[in-house]
């Protein structure tokens, strides 16, 4: 007995692990023995996390709940997302020697999925996992833009927080910003979220959907803003691309990915010069 796990979280996971080698159903028995707990414990647990949707109960039958497969489907659109933007990040901060991240929204922050660190860039507070207030950063308001009226509502309601002396705390003027957000499809912020600090965003869509934003972050007096939001919405639209061919191919072998440099820089020159 001294082998049984004491912690709470330990038999969690040995009872979700338990369904990895079934057939997709198991009774409470067959549980309690693969996982060598006390029937008793087991019992106790899966009726918890059965009121969590983690697991569905069927007379005396169990399966995998709906809120697993929901996580699942959470980590495979991540994971095709960054596997979309990476090569597209690696060029843009390239080519610009600036920080280009890639961020989406979760509840009041963005939290950033992706970071490439161009051969000019300065040390930024931004790291992969880690989050800031939504409406303090370009990548935010790309994505506050993009959303329901009725999330928007909620996430004004709970304030907008300070973290510099730039930052917007102002309702009307943040949400003012958001139709000039949707109608050129980008956004800036200038020492809103770290001093001295500038970023210019553009909206990720899939399928009329902003998915994602994607930016570029650098020192104030080295960000020159009308360049680099072409090269954003074009890295942008180039990451959209690739998300919609991966959907559409999903179950074919992948391609090689298609070289940026030379397709980035004409365009970016032309739409520059215009």
């Amino acid at each position: 007995m001294s082998d049984i796990p004491s912690s709470m979280v330990d038999r969690v996971v040995l009872i979700l692990g338990a369904f990895e080698r079934s057939g997709g159903t198991l009774t409470l028995g067959q549980i309690a023995a693969r996982c060598r707990l006390p029937r008793s414990s087991v019992h106790r647990i899966l009726q918890q996390l059965v009121s969590a949707r983690w697991i569905r109960r069927d007379d005396n039958d169990y399966t995998l709940g709906l809120r697993m497969f929901e996580l699942g489907s959470l980590v495979v659109q991540r994971s095709r997302l960054c596997e979309a933007a990476r090569p597209v990040m690696q060029e843009l901060a390239a080519a610009t020697g600036h920080v280009a991240h890639l961020a989406v929204l979760d509840e009041l922050d963005v939290v950033y999925l992706e970071k490439m660190i161009g051969p000019l860039a300065p040390p930024l507070p931004s790291r992969i996992g880690g989050r800031m207030p939504a409406h303090c950063t370009a990548v935010g308001k790309v994505l506050l833009a993009h959303s329901p009226r009725a999330f928007v509502e909620s996430y004004l309601a709970e304030g907008l927080s300070r973290r510099t002396g730039a930052s917007i705390t102002n309702r009307q003027a943040l949400t003012q910003s958001f139709t000039a957000i949707r109608e050129h499809s980008y956004a800036t912020e200038r020492g809103e979220a770290a001093v001295g600090v500038a970023c210019v965003a553009a909206p990720v869509m899939e399928f009329g959907i902003a998915t994602a934003a994607l930016s570029v972050s650098g020192t104030q007096e080295r960000m020159r803003m009308q360049e680099l939001k072409v090269r954003v919405q074009l890295s942008a639209a180039e990451i959209s691309r690739r998300l919609t061919a991966s959907f559409h191919a999903r179950d074919e072998r992948p391609s090689a990915p298609v070289p940026l440099t030379g397709h980035l820089a004409a365009t970016v020159g032309a739409a520059a010069a215009g």
